[in-house]
């Protein structure tokens, strides 16, 4: 039976749909993306947002940039509209240098200012994910019509609409956001209903949005079951956890990327950092390079490492010093770079534009010895060893695009060169399993 996995369908962007399929072949490969929340839109030594679109701490730093930027509508919504401009142009000037570029959202509760359960009407999340109760639901799309304007009118470049991974309605099993968990008795059903809500409704009038859910840590099965909103509604799962130690992280991301192979979605590691750094930034900086790498890329399950992207938060005198910055020590700085020159890091110097295929990350041979492909009349007969089950196995056109995806508990599967309309000319065949990814390109007859 045909399954697309992918968020992504018939509607979406070629290049919304390219992303996506680039996002999996990290996600299986030896590396992961750096990213940071406004990245070039604050600096640390500024208490508000600047308008040098080029100018971030971590090149000022290491000559590089993070390649995965994140931006809040938030600061769309609720800020100026200099600031709303600052940001919008920080967005495209990334997405023009092949970046990544995700969203979440701190939504401010109806008819306040504050995105927190304290500070917001009783019963608003249940009330918008039930029904229309005090016309919540109402407000609720009517601010889901504004970031869908900002989406469609004015993050564009040259008139092509830039793809951006969404992450609303985040740490969902906490208790901080008036969407949380302990929030005026907000059910992990009717979060559930909320995120679906959510996304059906963006969806239906975009066509460049990949969706990512990602709760706090710690999680666990239980967790992501129960507040997960299902396969037709999420692309990207992610995990909130800062402070990073590397038992528990192993733990709690082994949970999650376990979770993400079965679904067969792509794992990130959305939110991370250092904030309890009162001094010099130095241990804020060296927490990349001693905590976090390490945790990461010595994992002994391997599951860690399967990730596409690691971000972190904001570079601000008001927020903490993420990464290092002009002022920071020279043994700060040392060490970020010595995480930037990892060969598991990818920031902008090592970075492949994200909207163009990356077709095959490891060696031919090495691809060769785990995929063989043979033709038949009408038929591709695709072989496989050592991926453990179940396996995705997809066709993709040249420009990326995905033609078919099946998935199969068997060491091999045949498709119909007459049923899925694939013509004589090159493709890429591409298998993969929760822990490996392999791509061969061939020539149909």
């Amino acid at each position: 039976m045909l399954r697309v996995f992918a968020q992504v369908d018939d509607s979406a962007t070629e290049k919304t749909v390219t992303l996506y399929n680039n996002l999996k072949i990290v996600q299986n490969s030896s590396y992961f993306l750096f990213g940071q929340e406004f990245f070039n839109s604050f600096k640390y030594s500024s208490g508000s947002a600047h308008g040098d679109k080029t100018y971030s701490d971590s090149r000022e730093v290491t000559g590089a940039y993070p390649v995965v930027l994140g931006s809040d509508f938030h600061y769309y919504l609720d800020k100026s509209e200099t600031e709303r401009g600052y940001h919008t142009e920080a967005v495209k000037w990334a997405y023009q240098q092949g970046f990544i570029v995700t969203f979440d959202w701190h939504i401010s509760a109806r008819n306040t200012s504050s995105y927190t359960c304290s500070g917001s009407p009783a019963n608003l999340a249940k009330n918008i994910a039930s029904g229309n109760t005090n016309g919540d639901r109402d407000w609720y799309l009517a601010e889901l019509d504004k970031v869908i304007a900002i989406i469609n009118n004015d993050l564009v470049v040259n008139g092509e609409n830039i793809p951006i991974v969404f992450r609303p309605l985040h740490e969902m099993n906490g208790n901080w956001f008036w969407w949380g968990a302990a929030c005026s008795g907000f059910t992990p059903t009717d979060y559930r209903a909320l995120y679906q809500l959510t996304v059906d409704y963006v969806k239906a009038r975009t066509n460049n949005v990949l969706f990512c859910w990602s709760p706090n840590s710690p999680v666990n099965s239980s967790i992501l079951s129960n507040y997960y909103p299902g396969d037709a509604y999420v692309d990207i799962v992610g995990l909130d956890i800062y402070e990073i130690t590397a038992d528990p992280f192993r733990q709690y991301m082994g949970a999650l990327v376990d979770f993400a192979g079965v679904h067969n979605k792509v794992a990130v590691l959305s939110e991370t950092g250092y904030r309890n750094d009162t001094g010099n930034g130095d241990a804020a900086a060296k927490y990349w390079n001693d905590s976090v790498l390490p945790a990461i890329v010595n994992d002994p399950s391997g599951k860690a490492l399967k990730i596409a992207w690691a971000l972190t938060w904001i570079n601000s005198s008001w927020s903490h010093p993420y990464v290092p910055h002009a002022n920071s020590t020279s043994t700060a700085k040392q060490s970020f770079i010595n995480f930037k020159n990892s060969k598991h890091v990818v920031f902008s110097d090592k970075a492949e534009t994200m909207y163009e295929p990356l077709i095959v990350l490891s060696t031919s041979n090495e691809n060769e010895a785990m995929v063989q492909v043979t033709q038949d009349q009408h038929q591709i007969m695709v072989k496989f060893t050592d991926f453990a089950s179940p396996v995705w196995v997809s066709i993709h056109d040249t420009s990326g695009k995905k033609i078919v995806e099946e998935k199969t508990s068997m060491p091999e599967i045949t498709f119909s060169t007459e049923k899925f309309m694939i013509k004589p000319g090159v493709y890429i065949i591409k298998v993969a399993s929760a822990t490996k990814t392999a791509t061969q390109k061939v020539l149909v007859r």
